[in-house]
């Protein structure tokens, strides 16, 4: 995939475009967002829809292989040349001194250049969350013009699907692993084969819908897709044999289940644990794709983001049988 911190000029000037129709339009409220950035800047409007994530614990995805992080921070359309007006005479107070976040507007004969006279939308600096520094974030201006001939600055990351793709994955939270181990994960036997079930109703595909409604603009989304794809089990001690079992999931009643009764690999203990217990560890591998569209179904881009895990340990106890010889 792609660095999601790369120059989007098409995309936000195709963006742009489609504004300038509805141009006439009043900025929306701003929502709970991803994060608040400076003091000056009022956050992201971007919000998510989840699916429902089950009864179970969940915990954020772990990304498998590789450095991936979302964006640390992106510009949004935010106003009109004529609501810009507004924003920076409601922020440069009488004695002709700008706040942080304008500053940079301000020529030396104190006077903003507001782009009235073009055709585009104002762009503004938001940030993934409070603990962003300077340092972190490759763009340098709080608010940044974007039109049909003022394209977006070099190395910026502007809003679009992708970019609301890579906050969706960032925002997906998967299930710790619905495992059933037979016998129970409390009465297993030394040299007793260790059998997993997961039930299909247990366990389905995640996904979250990230999306953002610009001020004069149709609403622009994207929904990143989470599917168990392997479960793999570790014994959690040396005196087992194998030691680790994989098992490619298949889909069932609208799921994803796995029985290993016919598998030609399952754990089986060697020893007991005594008085204490064995932590044998379940993950599930997921499948991430993305699309630009608000529906879990729609066509997936293939340029997909890093394949996700979810882990859980559980206490097994192993006993021996005794058997008495006449």
């Amino acid at each position: 995939m792609r660095n999601l911190l790369s120059t989007r000029r098409t995309a936000a000037v195709s963006i742009a475009g489609a504004a300038l129709a509805l141009a006439a339009a009043g900025p929306a409220a701003a929502g709970d967002g991803t994060g608040q950035g400076s003091s000056d800047q009022i956050g992201s409007r971007v919000d998510f829809h989840h699916s429902s994530p089950g009864s179970g614990e969940t915990s954020p995805m772990t990304p498998i292989g590789g450095s991936w992080s979302p964006p640390v921070c992106w510009y949004e359309p935010r106003y009109t040349p004529d609501q810009m007006d507004d924003y920076v005479h409601e922020n440069f107070n009488a004695e002709h001194h700008a706040t942080a976040s304008i500053s940079e507007l301000v020529t030396d004969d104190s006077t903003f250049d507001l782009r009235k006279d073009k055709e585009g939308l104002w762009w503004q600096l938001v940030y993934q969350d409070d603990g962003v520094t300077a340092e972190a974030c490759p763009a340098t201006k709080s608010f940044m013009f974007v039109g049909p001939e003022e394209p977006a600055e070099p190395n910026t990351t502007v809003i679009d699907p992708e970019t609301l793709a890579a906050l969706a994955y960032n925002e997906t939270e998967l299930p710790a692993p619905p495992v059933d181990l037979k016998p129970n994960a409390d009465r297993q036997v030394v040299n007793l084969e260790t059998l997993a079930v997961l039930d299909p109703a247990e366990l389905q595909r995640v996904w979250v819908t990230a999306f953002i409604d610009p001020p004069g603009m149709g609403r622009i989304a994207a929904t990143t897709v989470a599917t168990p794809q392997r479960l793999r089990l570790e014994a959690g001690t040396e005196y087992a044999d194998p030691n680790v079992c994989e098992y490619d999931l298949v889909r069932k009643g609208g799921g994803f289940a796995v029985d290993t009764e016919d598998a030609g690999c399952n754990i089986m203990y060697r020893k007991s644990s005594g008085d204490g217990t064995y932590e044998l560890e379940a993950s599930l591998t997921w499948n991430v794709n993305w699309n630009p569209t608000e529906s879990p179904d729609g066509t997936p881009v293939h340029e997909d983001f890093p394949d996700g895990r979810s882990t859980t340990e559980i206490p097994v106890t192993v006993k021996e049988i005794q058997t008495v010889v006449r």
